[in-house]
């Protein structure tokens, strides 16, 4: 499986493409849950987060970070919102399933198609869109919920300037 780099300004870690899909699918998720898409930045941060899930470019996808954490403002939303991912990794384990990332993927295709920056031509196509991700496939994710929960926090260390690690830095961030 493909990994990609997750970063700010060259300050990152590296993870696989699985682990980067489904926080983009979380951080779409909770963005909605919370009611935050009404922010117009965080509904564009949403949309693009909903574009990168797809896997187009295996090993290239984007968290869009330093295009939309332009601000200590922007960075308090985003670590409010990993904190809540967090925790509900932690506290149940209905949350990190491939049934319910399935249809959080399901849910990302929406926001790109409702943005007019993707058009199926029929519900077939769709639906192949959606299952590629092999989500609904992915039984027994719940068993390492551990390591999409340290994915969310790397990803919390990065957004608040504590990671140093670069895209050569052995990966030692992973040995938890």
């Amino acid at each position: 499986m493909a990994s990609s780099f997750v970063n700010i300004k060259e300050i990152g870690f590296w993870a696989k493409d699985a682990f980067i899909e489904a926080m983009q699918l979380c951080l779409i998720n909770e963005i909605e849950t919370q009611k935050l898409d009404s922010i117009e930045w965080i509904n564009e941060f949403k949309t693009e987060l909903a574009i990168q899930s797809l896997p187009i470019i295996f090993g290239g996808m984007s968290m869009e970070l330093e295009e939309f954490i332009t601000t200590d403002e922007r960075k308090a939303q985003i670590i409010e919102l990993i904190d809540i991912i967090i925790e509900k990794i932690v506290s149940t384990d209905k949350y990190i399933t491939g049934s319910n990332l399935y249809e959080m993927r399901k849910r990302a295709i929406n926001i790109i198609c409702e943005s007019g920056k993707l058009d199926f031509n029929d519900s077939k196509e769709f639906e192949k869109a959606v299952n590629s991700s092999g989500w609904e496939l992915s039984l027994e994710l719940s068993k390492v919920k551990d390591r999409y929960q340290h994915s969310f926090k790397l990803l919390r260390l990065l957004v608040n300037g504590e990671m140093k690690t670069t895209a050569s830095s052995p990966e030692t961030y992973w040995n938890y």
